[in-house]
């Protein structure tokens, strides 16, 4: 049985928080550069991630004070994650072409348990991030793009943490610290990236 502090699970919240300021500057970003269609479905995105993130932090925040502990908060943020992660990649791909594409058909179908959305949603988290940064380099946003490269770093060191075999509270207080940094980071980028789109349009 995992053992929480309050003060743990108060941080938890802040990498959320942070994460929905940068999804909403990503969301203007996209609709200045591709339009409302494309801007749906990273919404879409963000805001799955968004709520699988909170619910797991109110999960353990229940937990902590002793009032409950409704294991389907902190179980389906795997199930919302990993589509909406899924999402972002996509919104990030289109976002990079040179020419939009037409809205496709995304079907997505995730019928298996934990590991392999727990792949879909690091690989889709780094992807997106990754194109990010290339599309951050290629607009001459370097701060954005290094900000971009912070949040991917911090994304794998938290993975090489979580992999350790004993998840202690000093353990948990390095990665809660690792993904508000990582989210703080990625909030910035994403308002620098709609500030250089935004620029460029009223120019």
């Amino acid at each position: 049985m995992e053992t929480y502090t309050l003060p743990l699970a108060l941080l938890d919240f802040v990498p959320n928080i942070a994460f929905l300021v940068g999804a909403y500057f990503l969301v203007q970003t996209v609709i200045l550069a591709r339009g409302k269609p494309c801007s749906r479905m990273c919404m879409a995105g963000a805001l799955l991630v968004f709520a699988g993130g909170t619910l797991k932090a109110t999960w353990k925040l229940l937990f902590t004070l002793g009032i409950a502990d409704v294991q389907w908060m902190s179980q389906i943020q795997f199930i919302l994650l990993a589509p909406g992660f899924l999402a972002l990649l996509v919104t990030a791909i289109r976002l990079a072409r040179t020419r939009p594409l037409e809205a496709p058909a995304i079907t997505m179908a995730l019928v298996a348990w934990k590991i392999p959305l727990l792949a879909i949603m690091t690989l889709s988290s780094l992807g997106a991030q990754g194109i990010l940064t290339y599309i951050s380099f290629r607009r001459k946003a370097p701060l954005a793009a290094s900000l971009f490269i912070v949040a991917v770093l911090c994304m794998l060191g938290m993975s090489g943490m979580a992999s350790g075999s004993e998840q202690t509270v000093a353990s948990q207080w390095i990665e809660e610290s690792m993904n508000s940094i990582g989210q703080i980071a990625f909030a910035v980028a994403c308002w620098l990236l709609y500030r250089n789109y935004a620029a460029e349009m009223t120019s």
